[in-house]
């Protein structure tokens, strides 16, 4: 669906309150604590960034359709517990990936890349099944096999390694080879979390956030001068060219940012514009194919740290130290974390209201913290 929506919108508020009425929460106001706190304080500083938001208007339309599904899913699962939830995303997943084939299949025009105006002629033949983009569904395909590749039951495993084989094949189809790397890289890391001895993760996973944090302190400071050699349109699709716009803002603009949603896809009023060279074919983005930087550019680099602490550093840092997570679970959520975090430096998923990634990330949260509370509960 395009941007602003309304039949979008209202179909998330109507999502809600249809939890809200079946879990009976809208009885007991203190259930909407289900909502986990690291999402809380993030979705906490994007409110509060609205103040400062270029179009507020716009940013609060978004932001309000972030928090939306954020708190649908955190009822939900608090609700359903984390088995039932798991089952009820695999078996979404599975709909979802039918519909895909038979869309591909009888509607090749719908589910399958066609010549457009103003479109990438490398995207033409690529499946993109239901969704408008093959990016999107190469994440949704990748998300559905990391899920059924990491399973408890041993029974039905006919069917799971028929689905499996069925969503690898279609992220084959879509030439997302982003997607297709990055759940190699997932499934290999989910097998190593389960094969390592949990007491050595923490030190390597201090040393991996120092180096990513020494890398994001010389993007900042030399970016312009390490993204000379990506200069050309052609360079990774062109992301470079948004890259540097992005960089060149963040510059400027590090503390604040121009408010959450307020950066692309504004009208005349967006940054780009400012910056972006005339006619430049990236002026009419939506994204800037990197989620990291798109949220520095929204929320300045101070949200940036805060949305990485709460959304990534702060949960894997629990993977890697809890012994409730020793398990092939354990082992799927750490698969979705490297998977998001990879899928971010090419696409802005992170923060990105109802995007696969985005709910995906807010799921593995809001179990983890059901898991939490199971088991400090045992302890006493």
């Amino acid at each position: 669906m395009t941007e602003g929506n309304p039949f979008r919108q209202l179909g998330y508020v109507l999502i809600l309150l249809i939890i809200l009425a079946g879990t009976g929460i809208h009885r007991d106001f203190l259930g909407l604590s289900a909502l986990p706190g690291n999402v809380r304080v993030i979705l906490a500083y994007c409110w509060l960034s609205i103040v400062w938001a270029i179009d507020p208007s716009i940013a609060t339309r978004r932001l309000a359709l972030t928090t939306i599904v954020a708190l649908s899913v955190a009822i939900a699962i608090q609700s359903l517990g984390v088995a039932k939830s798991i089952v009820h995303i695999r078996i979404a997943l599975i709909l979802a990936l039918f519909a895909s084939y038979v869309t591909v299949l009888f509607f090749p025009s719908v589910g399958i890349h066609q010549p457009e105006a103003g479109r990438d002629v490398a995207l033409i033949g690529d499946w993109r099944g239901i969704y408008p983009e093959k990016n999107f569904m190469g994440a949704l395909c990748a998300i559905t096999v990391l899920c059924f590749y990491f399973m408890e039951q041993r029974h039905l495993s006919f069917l799971r390694w028929i689905v499996i084989i069925a969503a690898f094949l279609f992220l084959i189809k879509t030439g997302s080879k982003t997607s297709t790397t990055l759940a190699l890289l997932a499934l290999l890391s989910g097998h190593a979390f389960r094969a390592n001895n949990h007491r050595d993760w923490p030190l390597a996973f201090a040393a991996a956030m120092t180096g990513v944090f020494c890398f994001g302190v010389i993007l900042l400071w030399y970016g312009e001068w390490l993204m000379e050699p990506l200069d050309r349109d052609d360079t990774l699709t062109g992301r470079s060219q948004i890259w540097r716009v992005l960089i060149a803002y963040i510059s400027d603009h590090w503390r604040l940012g121009a408010g959450y949603g307020s950066f692309w896809y504004i009208g005349g009023v967006s940054p780009v514009y400012d910056y972006a060279k005339g006619g430049s074919w990236f002026e009419i983005a939506s994204q800037g194919h990197n989620g990291y930087l798109d949220i520095a550019s929204q929320i300045g680099l101070p949200g940036l740290a805060i949305a990485l602490y709460f959304l990534i550093v702060r949960p894997v840092a629990t993977l890697l130290s809890h012994p409730a997570y020793n398990n092939k679970t354990g082992a799927l959520f750490m698969a979705i974390f490297v998977f998001c975090v990879g899928h971010n430096f090419t696409e802005s998923t992170l923060l990105s209201r109802d995007h696969i990634l985005q709910f995906m990330i807010i799921v593995v949260i809001c179990m983890m913290n059901a898991v939490d509370g199971n088991y400090r509960q045992q302890q006493f």
